[in-house]
């Protein structure tokens, strides 16, 4: 690469030359702005020296990306939307109401102040009484639903087909850092991202460690759960996460009732192929990331 030398004239000439350093050229124009605004020498000197610094902190953290998102069950739905669930597509956008010819029976059961209950309807609609315990169902305990139907298909001798899943309740109060995200962010990079060379995460090279917070607020559950092709990697994030001062605030439902709540940091490529088997918190909410 070619020798790349910036000068900028302020009663005397002042010379930054780095082959690597080419952030620099990026804030070369706001500089400049500042400087015929009559700033003071010293001045622009600091700013220009604290460019050169911020720089050369981006090439040695290797512009690495990380995540910390919400790991989700693999059906799930937010317990302020309880109170709109009219539809077995409601509880879960996934389920197959094509493969249905006719409904023989779809079966409700949830824990109802500690006592296991069971409703039964005739259709992918719900009856009242079906949503009345979806919504006052204990949110400790799971949604479960099971379809005795027909399958659409043109057999002469239909048999009975049975489809069942469950649903966990999320609370909408997610754990949270005790000492905020943006310090959980700056922690993570000083003790663990800064620490990795230039060069360990190339192409779609992805790493993620899962951990959870308990209904106390204590960090558990840690483990590797896509390694990076370096251990010592995966080691020393591991180590930053268990390691991490100050406590969380645990996941709590709108009654009180606090939850443990999965997690997973990431850190290289999102784009990687297997990111879908770790089951994150989609990219609107759920997540603290930075670039």
């Amino acid at each position: 690469m070619l020798q790349r030398t910036l000068r900028v004239e302020y009663l005397n000439h002042f010379y930054i030359s780095d082959s690597e350093l080419l952030t620099v050229q990026n804030k070369f124009s706001l500089l400049m702005l500042l400087k015929n605004a009559g700033m003071k020498k010293t001045q622009f000197l600091l700013i220009v020296l604290l460019s050169i610094g911020c720089a050369f902190n981006s090439f040695a953290q290797n512009d690495l990306k990380f995540e910390i998102n919400k790991v989700l069950p693999f059906i799930s739905i937010q317990e302020n939307k309880l109170a709109e669930i009219n539809t077995l597509t409601d509880l879960d956008k996934r389920y197959p109401m094509s493969w249905v010819k006719e409904y023989i029976s779809v079966e409700i059961s949830a824990k109802k102040n500690g006592i296991q209950t069971k409703v039964s309807g005739s259709s992918d609609v719900l009856n009242q009484e079906q949503k009345e315990l979806i919504r006052l169902a204990d949110r400790n305990s799971d949604i479960a639903v099971s379809v005795m139907y027909l399958p659409e298909n043109s057999l002469k001798n239909n048999t009975v087909k049975q489809y069942d899943f469950k649903v966990t309740v999320m609370p909408d109060k997610n754990a949270v850092y005790g000492e905020g995200p943006e310090q959980l962010i700056q922690y993570l990079q000083k003790n663990s991202i800064v620490n990795i060379e230039a060069g360990s995460f190339t192409g779609y090279d992805l790493t993620a460690i899962k951990f959870a917070i308990t209904e106390q607020g204590h960090i558990t559950d840690i483990q590797v759960a896509m390694p990076s092709k370096d251990a010592k990697i995966d080691e020393m994030l591991v180590a930053a996460i268990s390691k991490m001062p100050g406590g969380w605030k645990p996941a709590e439902f709108s009654n009180g009732l606090k939850v443990k709540q999965n997690f997973v940091l990431t850190v290289g490529n999102m784009e990687n192929c297997m990111v879908n088997l770790l089951n994150i918190q989609n990219k609107e909410t759920g997540k603290l990331k930075t670039d």
